[in-house]
């Protein structure tokens, strides 16, 4: 991803752990959104968005990988 495609922007912890859940909850959860349709619903593929998810977890809780 270019630089020109970079946004910097500033989150309270709560926002930052409201946005990890609901990423969690798309991904992973019970309710999960069916991988046929998560691109078109979510805007990005389903592994981009775990890979959001694992750089979120880093910041929150210090978990990598």
């Amino acid at each position: 991803m270019a630089n020109a495609d970079r946004i910097a922007i500033e989150l309270t912890l709560a926002e930052l752990l409201a946005i990890n859940n609901a990423l969690n909850e798309v991904c992973n959860g019970a309710n999960a959104i069916p991988e046929q349709e998560f691109q078109t619903l979510i805007g990005v593929e389903r592994s981009e968005a775990q890979g959001t998810l694992r750089k979120i977890n880093a910041l929150l809780f210090g978990v990598s990988g």
